[in-house]
């Protein structure tokens, strides 16, 4: 099943393609600033030092 980034809640798990062993866990908004574009942190449900920002438009896939 595939959502926006955004539709989910911060704490779901999601992977960013239908065959990925990698999932992720939405984290917190990061506002549009001097700094770069509006995002969600995500980090990796296998290593909490990984962490990657993806724009609230990005399709992810959940399982189920």
């Amino acid at each position: 099943m595939t959502k926006l980034l955004r539709d989910l809640k911060q704490g779901d798990t999601f992977k960013r393609k239908p065959e990925a062993h990698t999932t992720f866990i939405r984290g917190h908004y990061n506002r549009k600033d001097e700094f770069g574009p509006a995002n969600y942190s995500c980090t990796d449900t296998d290593d909490m030092n990984r962490e990657i920002f993806l724009k609230p438009n990005t399709i992810v896939y959940l399982e189920g």
